[in-house]
């Protein structure tokens, strides 16, 4: 059966540019393509793609706009849309999430980003096709003999286990998904807030990691997402998750933790940085962490959304006072 995907942008370039990275993988054999969200919304009726890659910003009809009009149809709701934006804005990743995106891809893309979070999102497609399948297959067959039922009730527990699998885990890093780290998150955030226990959360961004792209290449750039990642994974306990939240971004929820011991465990993740020999990867391009961390018990943090948002503060705060440093959210005095 052939996969097919539609591309939505107003620039040709880069709808040129995301085919061409896509060519190489052999996922798909039809690529559509389109210039802004009305057009491509028709498109999806005659040629259904399995999954849409839309441009968040666009002229006219946005990737809003298309996210809206897609949720409008239920034919078209198990068909994964990825967002493309070059606005570094937790805001505006939220809103596309909220309207129905099932992920987004920061521009300018890294190619094996964009590969490993289509790659994904298509399989987890295909599993739930797969699923549907079964389901309907099940229902034929419900008048036929136990045996027969009992074989395609594990059919679809293993479609189901395999499409379950898939969802936790980052496919490049191996670590668990962003989701899954947000559903371990609404887990644990309301039994800290309620009974007063700690809770700590540590957002990292990997200073330099464009430059380790654009000067090394992409393979340079997994290699050192890949180390990054291992690093991430080492000490944890079985309460404590390790994601891999966007792009080069990851984020790691501490339970049971309070900030003088989240600091510790954040400058560990530094120092065991800058013991990593990159010079065979990258060359003399630096690669180090810039950390926000956002901790429980916090009168001003009243649920996961503003958790969430505290840590990325402090995270922007770090960058944006030279990188390579820990900061740690402090709830700002009323004027």
């Amino acid at each position: 059966m052939s996969q097919s995907i539609l591309i939505i942008d107003d620039s040709a370039q880069i709808r040129q540019e995301i085919k061409s990275v896509l060519e190489g993988t052999a996922m798909f054999q039809d690529f559509y393509e389109s210039h802004d969200g009305m057009e491509g919304f028709k498109m999806m009726f005659t040629n259904l793609p399995d999954i849409v890659i839309c441009d968040m910003v666009m002229p006219g009809f946005d990737g809003l706009k298309f996210l809206k009009l897609k949720r409008s149809r239920q034919e078209f709701d198990k068909i994964p849309v990825l967002i493309l934006t070059s606005m570094d804005n937790l805001n505006d990743k939220v809103r596309a999430l909220a309207e129905g995106a099932q992920d987004y891809v920061t521009k300018p893309f890294s190619p094996p980003e964009l590969v490993a979070r289509v790659k994904a999102h298509l399989r987890i497609k295909l599993l739930q096709d797969e699923l549907i399948a079964a389901k309907e297959k099940l229902e034929l067959l419900s008048a036929n003999t136990h045996s027969r039922i009992k074989l395609m009730q594990d059919e679809l527990a293993d479609a189901n286990e395999k499409l379950e699998a898939v969802s936790r885990i980052d496919q490049l890093t191996g670590l668990s998904s962003r989701r899954s780290f947000v559903s371990a998150l609404e887990r644990e955030f309301p039994r800290a807030k309620g009974y007063g226990r700690e809770l700590s959360l540590i957002m990292i961004d990997m200073d330099n990691f464009k430059s380790v792209n654009a000067v090394c290449g992409p393979m340079a750039g997994e290699k050192v997402l890949g180390l990054a990642a291992g690093i991430f994974k080492t000490g944890l306990r079985k309460l404590d998750v390790s994601a891999r939240y966007g792009g080069q971004e990851f984020a790691v929820m501490l339970a049971e933790t309070g900030e003088k011991e989240a600091v510790l465990i954040a400058e560990g993740y530094m120092n065991e940085m800058r013991k990593q020999d990159l010079s065979d990867i990258c060359g003399q391009t630096p690669v180090t962490f810039s950390i926000g961390i956002a901790c429980l018990p916090d009168n001003g943090i009243g649920n996961i959304n503003e958790f969430l948002k505290c840590a990325d503060e402090a995270l922007r705060e770090s960058k944006s006072a030279g990188r390579n440093r820990i900061t740690v959210y402090k709830k700002k005095a009323q004027q």
